[in-house]
């Protein structure tokens, strides 16, 4: 079996630093998706919190008419 030239680590290594280059792209395209998405979920926790809010308002609504009819 003969030894890798000079040539040959050269381009070895130039091949797998572009493979590391693709695969570092790749993690900073992940993590804009990850930070994308909590984004959204935030958004939707903020929503999801006034609907509840609503909700209960909305359940409570009669007892305080009630109450400030009886003042």
């Amino acid at each position: 079996m003969r030894q890798p030239s000079e040539v040959d680590i050269q381009i070895e290594v130039a091949v797998l630093k572009n493979r590391l280059d693709h695969i570092d792209e790749s993690i900073h395209g992940i993590r804009d998706q990850i930070e994308e998405v909590e984004q959204r979920v935030m958004r939707l926790e903020r929503t999801t919190y006034m609907l509840l809010g609503g909700l209960i308002l909305l359940q409570v609504w009669p007892s305080l008419q009630g109450m400030l009819n009886t003042l």
